[in-house]
Parts: structure tokens; C-alpha cells; sequence
């Protein structure tokens, strides 16, 4: 959760910065891209760290929507990370005082981070090869977020920070359940928003429950995740006022943008292990 915290943190500042030149945009885009995808080199949460990273940056660097500075937008995700990683210590503690702490043997990694990472330095390692093509997709896909002119086009790179895995089998499959979660949601979204008044008590409604969806499935259930915050985002904007006429739209065309980059990519390099291996390395 530090390593979350410290690449959410950097990553708003970051996006912040380069938001308003193209150039820097597309260029620091891709040297995020190289950095977060050989995070994972070191365990699964450093993966989901730089994952989460290059989330953020691909958000602050294109959104549309007037945020604050990037100092900051950087201190009040700083805030939130450090209250997330307080309420965790807080209920180990309580957890400790009734004797009731959770039995952590076989998750922490007995080599240090950099012992980790090292072993992975050759180019033919996957997750070498993984951060290269995950630097080049992201500068394609924020070049494509810069010509194009549809709504929220900067989700064109946000859904390639999500998809795109170290192994062929692994990515295969995540880029499927976000495209099948993508339609499911749009279609639920788009119709209830349709038939019904939708006024901001049901959309308050209905924000909670695709919350709830997206917490309760992120892990077991990719797709179904997807879906959620798809429902979420719309019903969102409905509450808010925001237009939603050519969103439905442009969020399936930038998930199928970003799915053909990523799929393309993968065949960049020799052919990788499988995915059990992936997961042991």
C-alpha cells in the first residue's frame, strides 16, 4: 500500500504537469508506461502499484474536466492514499488487540525489491519485454487521445494501463472481460437511463450499487467489475449534468481502440510462458 500510495501520488502530479504540451504528454507517457510495467518485476503488488500508477497518470495528464493544480491534486490523492493505508494499520491493530490478527506467513517476499527485480534484467524476460511494449501502446494510444475529438478520449490509454499483462494468456483474457464488462455496462446504463426519470435520488441509487459491484467482483470477476464502473461513470455524469450524448459512444470505441493496440502488441517479442509460470516467477 506504500508503493500505492508513492505511484498514485507521482502519477497525479505527473499527469498534472504534462497535460498541457502534447509532446511532453505523449513522451513522459511513454516513459511511465516503461517504469510502471517493470514494476511488476518485483511481485504482484508492485504490478498492481505501477498499474495503478499509470492509471492515474493517463487521467490527470487528458481529462477534460477543469481540475484543480497539480500540486494540488497531487496532495489531496496523497491524503487519500494515507487515510487508505491508515484504516488498514488501524484494523490490524484492533485485529491485534483481541488476538484476532490475520496469519500473513508465505505473502511477504523474502528477497528485498531489488534482488527481485534484477533477476528479470535480459532482454528476452517477459516483463522486460512487457514494459516496452506497454511504453510504446500507451504513446500510440495517448497520440490517438490527441488527434481524436470525441468525448473522454484519454480512455483510450486508461484502458490500455488496465488491460495490458506481461503474459499473452493473461492479457488475451483481461482484454476480453473489459470488453464484454464495457458493452454489458453501456447497455444497462444507456437503458435505464432511457426508460426511466433517472432523477438523483435513483442515480445516487444506482452509483451505490455499481460501487458496490465493482468492490465486490474486482478479483473474482473481471467482467463483472467492469460492468459496474461503467454503470458507475454514467450514472455518474447523469447526476452531474454532464452530457451524455456521444459518451455511450466514445466509450466503446476507446475500450476497442485500446483492446486491438494491446492485442497487437503482445505479438511484439518471442513467444512467452504460459501464465502459471508468469505467476510463479
Amino acid at each position: 500500500m506504500a508503493g500505492a500510495l508513492i505511484a498514485v501520488t507521482l502519477g497525479t502530479a505527473a499527469g498534472g504537469l504534462v497535460s498541457a504540451n502534447q509532446i511532453l504528454h505523449v513522451s513522459i507517457g511513454g516513459l511511465a508506461g516503461l517504469a510502471c510495467g517493470l514494476a511488476g518485476a518485483a511481485s504482484i503488488p508492485s504490478m498492481t502499484a505501477g498499474v495503478l500508477g499509470l492509471v492515474v497518470f493517463t487521467i490527470f495528464s487528458g481529462s477534460p474536466i477543469d481540475l484543480l493544480d497539480w500540486k494540488t491534486n497531487a496532495l489531496l490523492m496523497l491524503l487519500g492514499a494515507a487515510i487508505m493505508c491508515f484504516t488498514v494499520v488501524a484494523e490490524f491493530a484492533v485485529r491485534a488487540l483481541f488476538r484476532r490478527k490475520p496469519m500473513l506467513r508465505g505473502e511477504m517476499a523474502e528477497l528485498g525489491y531489488w534482488a527481485r527485480t534484477q533477476a528479470h534484467f535480459h532482454w528476452s524476460d517477459q516483463f522486460i519485454l512487457h514494459s516496452v511494449r506497454l511504453a510504446i501502446v500507451i504513446m500510440i494510444a495517448t497520440m490517438l487521445e490527441e488527434i481524436l475529438s470525441f468525448p473522454h478520449s484519454y480512455w483510450i490509454p486508461m484502458t490500455v494501463a488496465w488491460i495490458a499483462r506481461p503474459d499473452r494468456d493473461g492479457t488475451v483474457e483481461k482484454v476480453t472481460l473489459r470488453v464484454a464488462g464495457t458493452l454489458l455496462g453501456v447497455a444497462i446504463a444507456g437503458v435505464l437511463i432511457a426508460i426511466t426519470p433517472a432523477t438523483s435520488t435513483e442515480s445516487l441509487i444506482m452509483i451505490g450499487v455499481s460501487a458496490y459491484f465493482v468492490l465486490a467482483f474486482l478479483a473474482p470477476n473481471y467482467a463483472i467489475a467492469v460492468t459496474g464502473i461503467t454503470c458507475f461513470v454514467f450514472f455518474l455524469f447523469h447526476l452531474v449534468g454532464y452530457p451524455l450524448d456521444g459518451s455511450i459512444i466514445s466509450r466503446v470505441a476507446s475500450t476497442l481502440l485500446a483492446a486491438a493496440l494491446v492485442l497487437t502488441a503482445i505479438h511484439i517479442g518471442p513467444k512467452q510462458r504460459s501464465e502459471a509460470n508468469v505467476s510463479n516467477s
